[in-house]
């Protein structure tokens, strides 16, 4: 393509005024019948020098771009943009209309591969017929193929038709640093956001997930829990099959949204079962995500661990779990398992009347123990007396804060605790007040049944919200602190003065203000706060302080804490309010044994140990104890101390700790406490106990497996408890079609992992051989691959990963509209300047028009003839 310029174009304006003055005299001057040829060339040549000078004058430039522009269109047609393709046909043809000069388009469409469907320059065809593999989306690939497509000498454009979202979740960095480097080759990425969220019209039905432990027990309770999606209210049929046998079929109502729906699984036999679920709907417009596959393995009998100091227990024990346990028993015995290994082979831990820290190795037997129940799920329970009442021990406090409940008599001296809470308008930044409330209202559960509650709010000034009151009235004192609003003002040393009026008269022997505020007190606050709390210590009260995540307050709320004798805590967020156990708030644990025939109660009449029971018999002992805030308590009693208070200690307490969970069965399994319980509703009970804390999936590896599906691949991750250097690591994996893969892991910081394609759908089996020493554990487990996620209708686009991936190397559209630009530093250009030429030109013309006017016609002729011979 060329262009004319000119550098003084205003000259041009001169060509007609001198033609005119050239052309005019000619014809006027000169009779028609003398006008000679020589005449005619000469006026000629008036012309062309006129037109050569003006021309030249004018400064005239020509510019030729010689660059072709190549841009190539990457339209989707995976599953996910199928209902789009229309669309994609019209931005297809919109762009073809906006390219830039002397460009030529061609159409790559792409899904799990991809084809050239529409030759540079050729006649658009529709993507819908592309042939494509429409079961994934490979954005990253799909460009590569298109680059290779260019030529060397040609602008090189490609825009990017697609919803953004490729099936491998973990393909974004791949993608980005594909963009880069086309862009550092000269290749511009430009892209269209297509929008293929599911229409608000669509009728969409899928199986979204199934949850249920791949590993369980012979007779223990299992069930799957299904996950459906679905767009609109439908009537839909979901079956269970067990290999191709259908188990059973369930009429289901859906909402729109996630539904869940619950088989129970038979568990009666051992062994490795496969199931399906299949789902089908009224007016379901897709066939795919409406099945799923998944596998449990049921075991043996379950592995228990009794440590107790009583024979008798052994055979109340083995009477609990019946035919279906292997039960190994340690009596007065101290030599008993204390590594994760050894502890990781059993499912369920008993202590009985025991003291663990007469045993060999009791602070690794601990940690271990802490190890194998939060982490691989194991359970605990505890029977009677397990010693660590009243004990300054580090270890037996952390075997203490396994259990839900505190052991010990609460009946001490009663205690008076003012909480202190600061409700200024700084506190309502970052939630500060909220957290202070619910640390309030944690601190209370921490509590003895005698100890006392009173409650200060501050802000410009403070105020008597609570006078003291029973710890026991907890509801009515939870309602006092929720219902404080903040106020302008923060005053911490007047409020602390005010506390100090009110509890200074009162007889109490132990009183406690704990200051829960972010620090920030006014400058004009008459009352310093440490020396308010000074003055406090020295009359026997006690401050301490809880800073609700003010790194402002920090240095404040500290010395308010070590003038008044007391501690200071950081609240960094509303989920470490557990974490807030004051020493001076922790309960003065001291041993009390409770020998009397006990009336038990029942508290929640759901819980499945209770079940087939309605009333439970008398007691002839408990150990004295108190739940924790979040313990179940099953069964309790009821206490009257000798000072009048009523107390309800409990019997049988539980609670989930980590993955595993932790029981505390206050009395005796066996012996003269428990002998109305070894036949009817006492025998179903501890049967029932036995049963329910049955770990929800058998592991007997001292280390976790995880597998997580990406789309593509599949990653297999292996991390051991402990480290060893010289251990060794064999993977092998089954494909659903047979193929055995045998690898070594790659180790890294933590543990081993593997990560490999699984493009196919079925069961994958993994069979992991750990060992080291002299010591090898070896573990089989499944995971299947029912669809792959391209498949999934409900999943939500935006144009945010676009708009990630190209950055700043292209244009990202959401609306379909774009025009391709070229980068003018990219375009061939060549200018040329013709000023000088046509001048010459002119002199040259001039010449020769003299020659032509001195010179006859015949002459000239002659010139060119040639002589005869």
């Amino acid at each position: 393509m060329r262009n004319i310029s000119f550098s003084n174009p205003l000259w041009l304006l001169a060509i007609i005024p001198l033609a005119i003055l050239v052309i005019l005299p000619y014809l006027l001057a000169i009779r028609k019948e003398n006008r000679s040829k020589s005449a005619t060339v000469s006026i000629i040549l008036h012309i062309l020098i006129i037109l050569c000078v003006i021309f030249g004058v004018a400064g005239t430039i020509v510019t030729t771009v010689m660059t072709e522009t190549s841009v190539y269109v990457v339209a989707d047609v995976s599953y996910s943009a199928n209902r789009n393709l229309d669309r994609v046909d019209g931005y297809i043809r919109d762009l073809s209309g906006n390219l830039p000069d002397r460009s030529k388009m061609g159409v790559v469409a792409f899904g799990k591969d991809q084809k050239l469907i529409t030759d540079l320059g050729g006649e658009f065809l529709s993507v819908k017929d592309s042939g494509v593999d429409d079961s994934a989306t490979n954005i990253a690939d799909a460009l590569d193929y298109t680059a290779g497509l260019f030529e060397e000498s040609v602008i090189k454009r490609i825009v990017l038709i697609t919803d953004g979202k490729e099936t491998d979740t973990g393909a974004t960095q791949k993608l980005i640093a594909t963009i880069e480097n086309l862009y550092n080759k000269g290749v511009y990425v430009d892209a269209i956001y297509l929008n293929d969220n599911l229409p608000e019209d669509a009728k969409e039905l899928q199986i979204s997930g199934v949850t249920c432990t791949g590993s369980t027990y012979r007779n223990h309770d299992s069930s799957a829990t299904v996950m459906v999606q679905s767009s609109y209210e439908a009537q839909a049929i979901l079956s269970l099959y067990q290999g191709e046998n259908k188990i059973k079929d369930t009429a289901v109502t859906l909402m729109k949204g996630f539904n869940i729906v619950n088989f129970e699984l038979d568990t009666s036999k051992s062994g490795v079962y496969d199931y399906t679920v299949r789902i089908s709907g009224e007016e379901d417009t897709s066939p795919y995500n409406n099945e799923y596959r998944f596998t449990q393995e049921v075991h043996g009998n379950i592995n228990v661990l009794l440590i107790t100091s009583k024979q008798a227990d052994v055979d109340a024990v083995t009477k609990m779990y019946g035919e279906d346990a292997n039960i190994e028993s340690y009596v007065n015995r101290f030599d008993v398992p204390f590594t994760v290994e050894d502890l990781c082979g059993y499912d369920e831990i008993v202590l009985a009347n025991t003291d663990v820290r007469k045993y060999e190795n009791f602070t690794s037997f601990v940690e271990s123990l802490d190890t194998v129940v939060s982490l691989f799920g194991k359970s605990l329970v505890t029977v009677g007396n397990v010693n660590i009442q009243n004990q300054t021990d580090d270890v037996l406090k952390d075997l203490e804060d396994m259990l839900p409940v505190r052991f010990g008599n609460n009946d001490g001296d009663p205690k008076l605790y003012t909480l202190v809470i600061d409700v200024s308008r700084s506190m309502q930044n970052a939630y500060r007040l909220l957290m202070a409330k619910q640390a309030a209202i944690e601190l209370l559960s921490l509590m003895k049944p005698t100890d006392m509650v009173a409650v200060v709010a501050f802000s410009g000034r403070a105020e008597e919200k609570l006078p003291p009151t029973s710890v026991l009235e907890i509801e009515k004192i939870m309602q006092v602190i929720n219902d404080l609003p903040p106020t302008q003002g923060t005053n911490i040393g007047s409020s602390l003065k005010v506390a100090y009026n009110l509890i200074k008269p009162l007889d109490y022997t132990k009183k406690e203000v704990i200051l829960i505020s972010d620090g920030m007190s006014y400058s004009g606050d008459v009352d310093n706060p440490t020396q308010v709390a000074g003055v406090m210590k020295e009359n026997g009260i006690v401050v301490s302080t809880i800073n609700t995540a003010s790194q402002e307050g920090v240095k404040a709320m500290t010395a308010i804490a070590n003038s008044g004798a007391g501690n200071a805590y950081y609240l960094k967020n509303e989920q470490s309010v557990e974490e807030l156990i004051l020493g001076e708030v922790a309960d003065d644990i001291t041993e009390s044994v409770i020998e009397e025939t006990t009336e038990v109660q029942i508290n929640l009449y759901g819980d499945s140990t209770l079940q087939g029971i309605t009333s439970v018999p008398t007691l002839g002992g408990y150990l004295y104890s108190s739940a924790k805030g979040s313990a179940k308590v099953v069964l309790s009693t009821t206490y009257k101390t000798e000072s009048g208070l009523t107390t309800y200690p409990p019997i049988y307490a539980y609670w989930g700790y980590g993955n595993g969970k932790v029981a505390c069965y206050t009395s005796e399994i066996s012996g003269n406490w428990a002998a109305e319980w070894q036949s009817g509703a006492g025998e179903q009970f501890l049967s029932n106990v036995a049963d329910v804390n049955i770990p929800a999936e058998r592991i007997h590896h001292p280390y976790t497996l995880t597998v997580e599906y990406d789309g593509t691949y599949s990653s297999i991750v292996m991390t051991p408890v402990v480290l060893n250097p010289s251990a060794k690591v064999e993977l092998t994996v089954t494909r659903p079609g047979g193929e055995v893969i045998n690898e070594t892991p790659i180790f890294n910081a933590s543990g081993y992992a593997y990560r490999f394609t699984t493009s196919e759908l079925g069961k994958y089996e993994i069979k992991i051989v750990y060992s080291y020493d002299d010591k090898s554990y070896e573990t089989h487990s499944f995971f299947n691959i029912s669809y792959s996620p391209e498949y999934d209708s409900f999943v939500t686009f935006d144009a945010s990963n676009l708009y990630e991936v190209v950055r700043n190397r292209g244009t990202v559209s959401e609306d379909g509209k774009l025009t391709v630009v070229n980068d003018e530093s990219e375009v061939a250009t060549y200018t040329v300047d013709f000023t000088s030429a046509l001048l010459a030109i002119a002199v040259v013309l001039y010449v020769v028009d003299i020659i032509v006017r001195k010179i006859k016609w015949n002459d000239i002729t002659t010139l060119f003839k040639k002589k005869k011979v």
